[in-house]
């Protein structure tokens, strides 16, 4: 399936030996956010009685309590989360019972995209570089979320993201954001080379971990240091489907919801905007739909081209990494992306 994309930025790109390194600015700042309710399941017509023979079509899967009743309305109750007749993407309603307009629930209800079915809390996974783990843009994202009223989550990772940032946001949530680390590092057959910073640079065996912890939704902002350290922009695109195919072998349902990173403009990196720009233009969502499978799809959030600006000390003092506001901007991108999917 394809990947829907959100509002975005423009970017730029690295020269050699660039790094992230650790602690976004944590003044206070950054609004909380939009609202967004999950979509309530396909009600019934009135008086569409069922048909004799009706038979339910192929699709998504009705949740526990999704029942046709003869001679009466087709379909369960709400296509609510949890339990309840709700059928995932693509999935409809039974037909020959006649059953009214919107038969069909929004995309992950209790069903995620493909048929896939899911009960319980959505673990989401933020994950990347110092952008996730030193900045708002989680906790802001995570406030935005509940403040639209998607309350059916939690954030998981080996990380803490602790900046103070105001807006309703936690003082903390989990992540798995690290400073430092590229993306191309993070493939089993990694062409990058010994790692020569101090911090780290990511490594096979930690995506093996981080995939392990089986996260349903991942929320993955990662290159920026690739972009930075001059990374050609093939090598970053099959990273990217290294690192997806590694938590689909742990959970063949996982959803990934992949950044167009943010522009980077750092002092002393003249190819970071063009480079970025390259990357921005890669992750395209004919390169999504290519890279989905039935039961894992890929949505893209477009940072990219969002009013984020490398060079404005309102959303970056670096050039890189966002403050409260430039955090803001990106949250907001990524609530929207997330709410449009419907998962929960």
């Amino acid at each position: 399936m394809g990947g829907t994309t959100a509002s975005g930025g423009a970017g730029g790109v690295t020269a050699a030996g660039g790094q992230i390194g650790t602690g976004g600015t944590s003044a206070t700042g950054g609004a909380g956010g939009l609202g967004g309710a999950s979509s309530s399941g396909g009600t019934t017509g009135a008086g569409g009685a069922a048909g004799e023979g009706g038979t339910r079509a192929t699709g998504g899967t009705f949740g526990s309590g999704g029942t046709t009743s003869t001679g009466g309305a087709a379909g369960g109750s709400a296509g609510a989360k949890g339990a309840g007749g709700v059928t995932g993407a693509g999935g409809t309603a039974a037909i020959g019972g006649a059953t009214g307009q919107g038969g069909s629930a929004g995309k992950g209800g209790s069903t995620g995209a493909g048929g896939a079915k899911h009960t319980g809390v959505w673990s989401v996974m933020p994950l990347g570089d110092s952008i996730t783990e030193d900045t708002c843009y989680p906790q802001l994202t995570y406030a935005q979320l509940m403040a639209g009223n998607h309350k059916n989550f939690q954030f998981v990772g080996t990380e803490t993201t602790n900046q103070a940032c105001g807006s309703g946001a936690p003082s903390s949530v989990k992540d798995e954001g690290h400073g430092g680390y590229g993306v191309t590092y993070l493939p089993q057959n990694s062409t990058r080379g010994a790692c020569t910073k101090s911090g780290g640079c990511g490594s096979y065996a930690e995506l093996q971990t981080w995939a392990a912890e089986k996260p349903d939704i991942v929320l993955m902002h990662f290159g920026t240091n690739d972009v930075w350290d001059g990374v050609a922009t093939s090598t970053i695109m099959s990273a990217y489907v290294a690192v997806i195919a590694e938590f689909r072998k742990q959970n063949p349902n996982v959803i990934f919801f992949v950044s167009k990173i943010i522009k980077l403009d750092p002092s002393g990196c003249g190819n970071c905007l063009a480079n970025v720009a390259a990357l921005a233009a890669a992750v395209t969502p004919s390169w999504a739909s290519t890279n989905s499978t039935a039961t894992s799809p890929i949505y893209l959030v477009d940072h990219y081209d969002s009013t984020f600006d490398p060079t404005s000390t309102a959303d970056t003092s670096d050039g890189v990494h966002p403050t409260p506001a430039g955090a803001t901007i990106m949250a907001t991108i990524t609530y929207g992306a997330v709410a449009a999917s419907g998962y929960f």
